[in-house]
């Protein structure tokens, strides 16, 4: 897993694991769920660009850290073998989240049903 995902209060918090916290250079994220606009699956994102990333790491087949592309910052930490959750927020530092995580079915429900 490379990421836990919960929800405690009125926060989404991301919990990188394992030596993703290292790749990523992330311990831990967290937004308030106001800023959470939605939560989706979205296979195809990892075969689109990254755009630049400053700082983290992008070996073949595995994302993590900050990227940016035509004005819009990303933070990626999955595994291509994963199923990605993107997570759309508003008024942060990053634009969305990329992630890998466990059931990512139910963490998509979980966001869209908390928001």
């Amino acid at each position: 897993m490379e990421n836990k995902i919960i929800i405690e209060e009125k926060n989404l918090i991301i919990l990188p694991q394992g030596i993703n916290k290292l790749a990523s250079m992330k311990s831990s994220l967290t937004f308030p769920l106001q800023h959470v606009l939605g939560a989706s699956i979205d296979s195809g994102i990892l075969n689109e660009s990254k755009g630049l990333r400053a700082p983290g790491t992008s070996i073949p087949g595995y994302w993590a850290g900050s990227f940016s592309k035509n004005g819009e910052k990303t933070f990626f930490n999955i595994k291509r073998s994963s199923q990605p959750i993107v997570i759309q927020l508003k008024n942060e530092a990053y634009d969305r989240l990329v992630l890998g995580s466990d059931h990512p079915e139910e963490i998509v429900d979980l966001i869209n049903n908390r928001i």
